[in-house]
């Protein structure tokens, strides 16, 4: 029944979003026809097909230690992401997003909205699902985000939800402002509300200390914080049940944090966020805080921060989008194959663009106010992680990544274990 009712969901949005893309081409007549006489602008709707395929290969090597506390965690295989969708506009500056990804061998809603106003001219309002604005690693795409997946801490982020929302940047591009109001569900699309869902007003600023040739070097400062109501009473830390290591969700995962479920009313979360780059070397780093006041009991405070460092080999650099303040895609100087470029001329070919990466990450998820679970224990993890990884760029929309992860979880009421994770994944967007 829970899948009927999911399956009609999504049947009503996309036959709404249908009457909203037609709708909008309907000629008005009659006493509010336009005259003959008038001139009108032609306009004619664009349709643009987006996507992307991320393919990974897992493999743990556990401790005896983490694998008494945690379990086995077997080899993994198969999509992280297997997204489809359009884009493009339906009128005079209202444009459209709808994507889905089939990953998880479900349906599942990511981008789905109306954008109003030129974003071209500094800023926009959009209607329905999308991101909120939060973190930096959150809202960089996983196009050109440099390891296989954000920082454990990165649970924090909201990601994306059902709400109404705004994006404005300076003319001098040198900062950006965007907000709204979402409702978060608690299925993987946000389409249901039970025990979890919250209701969210959330808030994010950047600003440039120095931008120079083209972004190659610059220094970004940001902030974001959200206000959530419980609408049930109860705030949930990983809502959503994953396998054991091949996450789908938009946030980072992990088969090392419990679910945490608080009685509560409300929830703040910050974040506080920095980036560099100069030339081919960049870096990021950013602290998550979750404060959630408990019902009955002393609020509940969790936090951690991750710190990141790429360098380019070959020469290329991060670009950095001064519309909407993160580090976009990459630009391959002599790609590997040809075929899969962003540019639209012929490109000499070469041996790619090779980038080394490294991330160090903290998340404390233990708080003696946490209330205990039904084994009576007091539920939460810690977990430092040690990331390496090595990127080949075989061209603008194609690469293969290769990423060593070393974790050292230690839950509550228990000891410190450790485990070793090879991951490998080749990705290819349009």
């Amino acid at each position: 029944m829970r899948e009927r009712n999911a399956a009609r969901r999504v049947l009503c949005v996309s036959f709404a979003v249908t009457v909203l893309i037609f709708g909008s081409q309907v000629r008005v007549t009659g006493d509010d026809a336009i005259p003959s006489y008038a001139t009108v602008p032609a306009f004619t709707p664009t349709f643009k097909l987006r996507g992307r395929l991320e393919t990974d290969f897992l493999a743990p090597a556990q401790s005896e230690a983490n694998r008494s506390t945690f379990g086995s965690l077997p080899e993994q295989a198969g999509p992280r992401r297997a997204r489809i969708g359009a884009e493009g506009e339906i009128a005079p500056e209202t444009r459209y997003v709808a994507e889905i990804d089939l990953a998880s061998g479900q349906v599942v809603l990511r981008d789905v909205y109306l954008g109003f106003g030129d974003f071209r001219d500094r800023r926009e309002f959009k209607l329905g699902h999308m991101r909120e604005p939060f973190s930096f690693e959150g809202a960089t795409s996983s196009n050109s985000f440099a390891f296989l997946e954000r920082s454990s801490i990165n649970t924090l982020d909201p990601a994306r939800n059902w709400g109404v929302g705004f994006t404005e940047y300076g003319s001098d591009e040198m900062w950006t402002v965007a907000g709204g109001l979402f409702q978060a569900g608690t299925d993987a699309s946000d389409l249901q509300f039970g025990l979890g869902s919250t209701t969210a007003l959330t808030l994010r600023g950047t600003g440039l200390a120095w931008y120079e040739d083209h972004g190659k070097k610059m220094m970004h400062f940001g902030f974001a914080i959200s206000e959530r109501i419980a609408d049930q009473g109860i705030i949930n830390f990983r809502q959503q049940p994953s396998s054991s290591l091949l996450s789908f969700g938009d946030s980072s995962d992990s088969p090392f944090q419990p679910k945490i479920s608080i009685p509560a009313n409300f929830q703040q979360l910050f974040n506080l966020q920095w980036a560099y780059a100069d030339g081919p070397f960049w870096s990021q780093a950013e602290w998550y805080g979750s404060v959630v006041a408990q019902i009955g009991g002393n609020p509940v405070f969790f936090h951690g921060s991750h710190l990141d460092a790429g360098y380019f080999l070959t020469g290329e650099h991060r670009q950095y989008l001064t519309k909407t303040g993160v580090f976009g895609p990459v630009s391959v100087n002599r790609p590997f194959v040809s075929g899969f470029s962003s540019k639209p001329h012929a490109e000499q070919l070469g041996y790619g663009a090779w980038e080394v990466t490294s991330r160090i990450s903290y998340q404390d998820f233990i708080d003696g106010a946490t209330p205990v679970n039904a084994q009576g224990q007091t539920p939460g993890v810690m977990l430092p992680q040690l990331t390496v990884g090595v990127n080949w760029y075989l061209a603008d929309q194609l690469r293969v990544m290769f990423n060593y992860v070393y974790s050292s979880p230690q839950i509550a009421d228990s000891g410190m274990s450790s485990v070793s994770l090879f991951g490998v994944r080749v990705a290819v967007f349009w």
